[in-house]
């Protein structure tokens, strides 16, 4: 793995801390599964009974649909999904998970990332996307971003057009693709899956 690649990689794993930490914030702190009865109103919905397999393979199949929704060529990471704890009411990971799936798109043109993220713009919506942030980041570079949630399935998408970056690394485009938090079928442990 070429430095480029490793530094990518420990930026893209931050970014992936950095959202579950503010999932920590409102966590109801570390300790047991939340009762049942308290889950609907931590989180605001009823988490879906699903095999972890079965969720992981969604968020990577949605990952593929975003990338194609670029338009732009460029090669994928290939990092999988991976199911991780809902900190907000199970922070242990026993019995709810959330499936988060960080992931650039490497030897991409910079000048074809105003293409992906119009491309994007015009996209997402058709696709069941609700864009509730469209806009410069927050940062020095002000590289462009956009966040959006699926209407449908609740997933959360963050897509960063990282044209401007410190020091000699190469411009890509960031996504960092986050599930709704579910619930693991009776009897499976979500963090042996």
């Amino acid at each position: 793995m070429t430095g480029q690649r490793k530094a990518t990689v420990t930026a893209t794993l931050l970014i992936l801390i950095l959202l579950r930490g503010c999932s920590l914030m409102e966590s109801t702190g570390s300790g047991p599964v939340a009762k049942p009865s308290k889950v609907r109103k931590i989180l605001g919905y009823t988490p879906e009974v699903r095999a972890v397999p079965q969720a992981e393979d969604e968020v990577n199949r949605i990952s593929s649909r975003l990338l194609e929704a670029m338009g732009i060529p460029g090669t994928p990471s290939t990092l999988p999904a991976a199911a991780g704890p809902c900190d907000a009411v199970d922070p242990e990971f026993t019995t709810y998970y959330t499936v988060d799936h960080p992931w650039a798109l490497w030897e991409a043109d910079a000048d074809d990332f105003d293409t992906a993220m119009e491309n994007l713009r015009s996209r997402l919506p058709g696709m069941g996307w609700r864009i509730t942030k469209d806009g410069p980041q927050n940062s020095m570079a002000r590289n462009p971003e956009i966040k959006a949630v699926h209407t449908t399935s609740g997933h959360r998408v963050a897509i960063e057009a990282l044209k401007k970056r410190s020091g000699d690394l190469k411009p890509q485009i960031s996504i960092t693709l986050v599930s709704p938090c579910y619930e693991a079928p009776e009897g499976s442990d979500p963090s042996r899956s």
